[in-house]
């Protein structure tokens, strides 16, 4: 007979620090998990469209906290002669924590959780305010995740608008392809091609002109008559800028002089004591700009003469008429034309003008 190994103390030990070694780590993972696995459970019901992504042993929380687990996730049966419904085709029952019973109504709703876009779901459940606390087995009212419904209606947008940019650019290619449009035209024209091959043909004996010094902007690139030219006017500048700074010329004496400030002070001072001297009415200009005498005497001269000019138009006085009366032009002139005849013939024979004649008695 086989003799029956014993075990030996030290291999005890071993075996019983082990064990208790993973009670301990179990216990650890459980803590920080945050999973109740000691306190009173009861079980919930609910009912949901669809579980993908869900697993048994998923969180569910309420409100974000965590209360328990999904214990076990099953297709509700056909009902004969019924249509199956929507929204109760899944039964997930969750096995939770006790204590959050009275936080749990009949008012409250259960419903799926993605973490992240991809990430793993877990059931949630809202609190509720004004039911009764649900008993072990009840169903809490399931519905659809929001999250979800939105996303799968906007890539359903995105993929109609999608499409509808694919078609618009597959047009677009036949049409380019077809030589429509400019863009076909620059594509399949061969005359564009031959355009823009001269442009570029241009360009390049350009830019070899550039470089080679030709023209006006080669010369201005290449060469360093500009730069020369530029750094001596640069240099005369400054020796300008140093003779006006040691009041060299006349622009440095202006500017450095105090000679000149003075005599500007000077005849500002002179200018303001004429001016006041003006205003006070002294010296001819101030009488003339302060008297109202002069005034007064224009005035009056200004009105005589008005008076003088209105009677010589109204031709009822001798200096009217010398100046209106056309009987005076014309003796006048007659008189002018009689005295060029005498003295044409003054000229002509002056004895006959100059004779004397003396008589003695």
């Amino acid at each position: 007979m086989a003799q029956r190994k014993q075990i030996t103390w030290s291999e005890l030990r071993v075996g019983l620090f082990v064990l208790v070694g993973l009670l301990i780590l179990a216990i650890g993972i459980f803590y920080v998990t945050g999973s109740n696995f000691i306190g009173p459970k009861y079980r919930l019901k609910t009912f949901l469209p669809e579980v993908s992504g869900l697993a048994t042993g998923a969180p569910v929380r309420l409100d974000g906290v965590d209360i328990g687990n999904v214990e076990a996730i099953r297709l509700v049966p056909r009902v004969p002669g019924k249509p199956p419904e929507r929204m109760r085709n899944i039964e997930v029952v969750m096995r939770l924590d006790r204590r959050y019973q009275s936080d749990i109504l009949t008012d409250s709703t259960a419903s799926l959780v993605t973490e992240g876009l991809l990430g793993n779901r877990y059931v949630t459940i809202t609190r509720g305010y004004t039911g009764v606390p649900l008993k072990e087995g009840q169903v809490v009212t399931g519905t659809e995740e929001k999250a979800i419904k939105e996303v799968v209606e906007r890539s359903a947008d995105v993929l109609a608008n999608l499409k509808a940019l694919s078609e618009e650019v597959q047009d677009i290619i036949a049409d380019v392809h077809a030589g429509r449009g400019n863009l076909g035209k620059l594509l399949t024209d061969e005359s564009a091609y031959n355009h823009l091959n001269s442009i570029l043909a241009k360009g390049d004996q350009i830019a070899g002109n550039l470089q080679s010094g030709q023209g006006t902007v080669g010369k201005l690139l290449m060469t360093d008559e500009l730069y020369t030219k530029a750094d001596k006017g640069l240099d005369n500048l400054n020796s300008i800028i140093s003779d006006v700074k040691a009041q060299k010329g006349t622009i440095g004496k202006l500017l450095y002089d105090p000679s000149l400030y003075d005599q500007a002070k000077a005849a500002l001072e002179n200018g303001n004591n004429i001016m006041g001297d003006i205003r006070a009415g002294k010296g001819t200009l101030g009488k003339l700009a302060t008297d109202e005498t002069l005034y007064n005497k224009v005035r009056d001269t200004s009105s005589n003469l008005a008076e003088a000019t209105s009677k010589l138009n109204q031709n009822s006085n001798t200096a009217g008429k010398l100046f209106t009366d056309p009987q005076l032009y014309d003796n006048l002139a007659a008189l002018s034309k009689d005295m060029r005849e005498f003295i044409v013939e003054f000229r002509k024979n002056p004895k006959k003008y100059l004779t004397i004649k003396l008589s003695f008695f």
